[in-house]
């Protein structure tokens, strides 16, 4: 057979087709082998992670949000609590492969809720960008008939979650809302120590006890696993690790009292404004002399925290809160900054008795007005006076002169004493400062003013030399370089003269500001808080006690957690000077003291100390000579006494006839429960004491 013959050719062929049979069966067992170990991998060795895995996709982590703590008063009265709502959430990890777009429309689609917006959700979204992994909230608070709604149609809304939490409940109102505080959805505090715990969706305080007691009042989330259907419902609870609760505040304030200040505030501010149309703000505070305990406070205008409570404000609400003059959200009562007025004259005062060149019975005359300039008038002509007569009188003669013998080194070292110059350390957020011109005060600001004036006139000098070095070298003749070089030398002379002008003007301490100072004008400025804790100093006889509102934390199971201890100082005052300053102010609120009208008709016995006060604030706003804040301080009773006041009215016109009406209605309240035999007697007016006959112009 030759080789080329068909059969050497077939049987090639069939050895080529062997060869190939031979090849496919070795791939094809290959395949299988590779087939079955991986089967064998995956429902042998990878069991356990695959279960997981499957049981994972049917199970759900509910987060149940913890209660925040209640808030009570001393009483046990409960100011804040909570209450149970829907929130509407989104899942983002739910959503798997699904269209976010199309979920969201689907959403607004089937709410019809003109707040829900794709635009407003898509804003949640991306606000929440590094922290997709937890629940977006939507919206909070919303109907049931919204829920019923929801889960009717929940299998067309994938990531859609209904989620029921606790919210702040504040069944008083707007009562006491700037002390409470509000809360709102959690957003630069997120990143700062302490926060670590909270979850973007937190509500979280934001201003007054709900800021300051945050890490108190906020609970500790619980989670419950549920395992879900194919739509997403709830069919068994796996397990649950229960929430906690936070810890419980007891409030050093009385409800009933809270009420009383608040109501009479409003209503004396109403009938203020009658007359006075620009009378629409204010604040007041009522301390325990003995504690510092708030017992109560008011700031106006009025604020809601209940409008915070998680959704965004309205126009109108922002608007009021942030926007309008007077803005409410501010609370005037520990931020606001007052001009004193004579309220400020019991400081001048000791400082002149302190200073040796004042006794009590010395005696200055009042012919009407100071015989320095700038000549300041007072409220009446009231002839030869004494200390105390002149406390009574509010003679602003009789404090301008006491304040240019104590000189104004004296009077800022005894307004230190009495904290004039520091925040009070109130445990509230945001607390502002007094400022008292004293010498460190002069020294710092003076220093400051000068640098500014100087940095300003320097760099004019330096643009003018850049503008006129150039065209004096560059002058064509002598004749005009000459006239360029006087040009500049009279705008140089010019800057310098006034600089020495500003300085001049801007940083010296002249007599008139010692003058202004004495009877509590010029630079003086202070808190409502600041004026009480004085106040209550001078009533315990020099014991400076730190306010605050905080006086027992409870735990969630009731036991107590904290107690607070008061915090105090003694002022280096001499104590015949406190004795005799206080002494003073109770002749205020006698027949022919300024606060007379104040304490009329209250209890025998009751008694008490007080100053008025006129003041010319000299903001925007307040036209000169003629708008006018209203301010008051007291305490009572005279003998041991318990409680300290302090109020202004914003354009209240006078002390007396603004804020001292709400120190009264107070005054009225607090004692009317009090056994009579508990009040000691009111103490006679001593011989040469007394404030006289002559009734005074009310401040």
């Amino acid at each position: 057979m030759s080789i080329g013959s068909p059969l050497w050719e077939e049987s090639k062929e069939r050895k080529q087709t062997r060869k190939r049979l031979i090849l496919y069966g070795a791939l094809v067992t290959a395949i299988f082998f590779v087939l079955v170990s991986r089967l064998f991998w995956l429902q042998v060795m990878q069991e356990e992670i695959f279960l997981n895995k499957a049981i994972s996709q049917s199970t759900r982590w509910i987060t149940e949000k913890a209660s925040r703590g209640e808030i009570m008063d001393h009483r046990g009265n409960v100011l804040v609590s909570n209450r149970p709502v829907y929130n509407l959430t989104l899942n983002y990890l739910g959503l798997k492969d699904q269209d976010i777009t199309q979920v969201v429309e689907g959403l607004v689609s089937v709410l019809g809720d003109p707040d829900i917006t794709v635009e407003a959700v898509q804003d949640s979204i991306d606000a929440q960008a590094s922290r997709l992994y937890e629940p977006i909230v939507i919206k909070r608070d919303i109907p049931l008939e919204t829920v019923i709604r929801l889960e009717e149609r929940r299998w067309q809304l994938p990531g859609i979650l209904i989620e029921t939490s606790p919210q702040r409940y504040y069944p008083y109102g707007g009562l006491m809302g700037h002390i409470l505080g509000y809360v709102h959805p959690i957003k630069e505090e997120i990143d700062q120590a302490g926060y670590e715990n909270h979850g973007l969706g937190d509500l979280v305080g934001k201003t007054g006890i709900e800021k300051s007691y945050e890490f108190d009042l906020k609970g500790t989330n619980g989670y419950r696993e549920v395992t879900v259907n194919a739509r997403n419902h709830p069919l068994q609870e796996v397990s649950n690790l229960p929430s906690v609760s936070g810890n419980s505040l007891q409030l050093t304030v009385d409800l009933e009292l809270q009420k009383v200040l608040e109501e009479n505030f409003d209503s004396v501010l109403a009938a203020v404004a009658e007359n006075y149309p620009k009378a629409q703000a204010g604040a007041a505070i009522v301390l325990d002399v003995n504690t510092g305990g708030v017992l109560a406070s008011v700031s106006r205008p009025i604020m809601y925290p209940g409008d915070f409570n998680g959704n965004p404000l309205t126009q109108a609400q922002a608007d009021y809160y942030f926007n309008q003059q007077p803005a409410a959200l501010y609370n005037r009562a520990i931020q606001g900054s007052y001009v004193p007025g004579s309220t400020f004259k019991p400081i001048t005062g000791m400082a002149a008795l302190a200073s040796g060149n004042i006794t009590p019975e010395t005696r200055i005359t009042c012919t009407g007005s100071y015989w320095f300039k700038p000549y300041i008038k007072c409220t009446g002509v009231h002839g030869s006076l004494n200390y105390y007569q002149a406390m009574a009188k509010s003679c602003n003669v009789y404090f301008q002169e006491a304040a240019r013998r104590a000189g104004i080194g004296m009077i800022g070292k005894i307004g230190h004493e009495f904290n004039m110059d520091a925040k009070t350390g109130l445990d509230l957020p945001f607390e502002g400062a007094g400022l008292l011109p004293s010498l460190n005060w002069q020294t710092i600001e003076f220093g400051r003013r000068s640098d500014v004036i100087n940095k300003d006139i320097d760099k004019q000098l330096a643009d003018l030399a850049a503008t006129y070095q150039p065209l004096i070298s560059q002058a064509a003749t002598e004749q005009e370089k000459k006239s360029l070089e006087r040009e500049l030398r009279s705008k140089v002379n010019t800057l310098e003269a006034r600089r020495r002008e500003r300085l001049n003007a801007d940083t010296i301490w002249r007599e008139a500001d010692t003058f202004n100072t004495g009877i509590g004008q010029g630079y003086n400025q202070y808190t409502i808080i600041e004026l009480a804790a004085y106040t209550a100093t001078i009533a315990n006889g020099g014991t400076y006690y730190t306010p605050y509102v905080v006086d027992k934390i409870y735990n969630p199971d009731g036991s107590l957690k904290y107690q607070h201890e008061p915090e105090s100082r003694k002022v280096d005052v001499e104590q015949w000077i406190l004795d005799v300053t206080k002494e003073a102010l109770t002749t205020v609120t006698r027949p022919g003291g300024t606060a007379y009208s104040a304490f009329a008709g209250l209890a025998p016995g009751i008694g008490g100390g007080a100053k008025t006060g006129t003041a010319q604030p000299g903001r925007v706003g307040y036209s000169k000579n003629k708008d006018f804040d209203g301010l008051f301080i007291c305490f009572a009773p005279a003998e041991n006494p318990q409680i300290a006041f302090a109020c202004v009215m914003e354009h209240g016109h006078s002390g007396s006839g603004s804020a001292g009406r709400v120190a009264k209605a107070v005054l009225e309240y607090y004692f009317s429960e009090k056994p009579q035999e508990e009040l000691p007697e009111e103490p006679a007016a001593q011989p040469g004491e007394g404030p006289g006959e002559q009734q005074v112009n009310a401040e």
